[in-house]
């Protein structure tokens, strides 16, 4: 049974488009009451174990196969530690791998909108920047963390342009996965992926999985 809880940001409903696919409620909303704004914050970024990536959904995957949002961070996390770095750029690999942890974190309360949603870009970043604020609310890393997603959104810095096409090459790994299991529809996530990832090296280890052709 989910529990009646206290007035506050961080309790209020999610604010999430009906059709979004979850595995179940916010942990924050069916755990008893925590004033530990540390248990809080975790509480609610474990919903992105909960909350499937909607595009694998609406071309076909099974809930059972689909994959978590948790799935995806920590998968472009692992990218930022063991990819090749880009030539001739200084680059903070762990800093990379940081933001990679968070880049989703907008997607708590705003869930995993797809282009096919309708949402104006400027509205899904409105809805995923207040979604950040709240997991964050009151944790003492709350500026790192929120300034981390940040740099990943606007892609201003070297690491913050790295990790976006990292989440990129994830996603064209992933279907790449997806249609060696059978699953259709496949080739546009990996057409995607060979359109964004413009990186030498990462171009040349996403062909090594899709086939895709590594040039530019």
């Amino acid at each position: 049974m989910i529990r009646d809880r206290p007035s506050s940001s961080l309790h209020k409903p999610q604010a999430i488009l009906p059709s979004m696919k979850v595995k179940g409620p916010n942990p924050i909303d069916v755990l008893p009451p925590t004033q530990d704004p540390n248990a809080a914050s975790m509480l609610q970024v474990m919903q992105l174990k909960r909350l499937y990536r909607q595009g694998w959904l609406k071309r076909g995957v099974g809930a059972v196969d689909c994959e978590s949002v948790a799935d995806h961070s920590f998968s472009v996390a692992m990218l930022a530690l063991i990819a090749p770095l880009p030539s001739g750029v200084a680059l903070d690999r762990t800093k990379a791998a940081l933001m990679a942890l968070v880049h989703e974190l907008g997607e708590v309360y705003a869930g995993d909108i797809t282009p096919v949603d309708g949402v104006a870009p400027e509205e899904k970043t409105r809805l995923e920047r207040e979604s950040v604020e709240r997991v964050l609310e009151g944790h003492g890393e709350a500026g790192t963390l929120s300034a981390l997603w940040e740099e990943f959104e606007t892609g201003a810095t070297a690491e913050g342009r790295w990790v976006r096409e990292l989440d990129r090459l994830e996603m064209g790994l992933q279907a790449a996965l997806y249609r060696a299991e059978g699953w259709p529809h496949m080739e546009e996530f990996i057409a995607s992926a060979d359109r964004s990832v413009r990186d030498a090296s990462l171009r040349k280890l996403l062909a090594s999985v899709t086939g895709a052709d590594p040039g530019t």
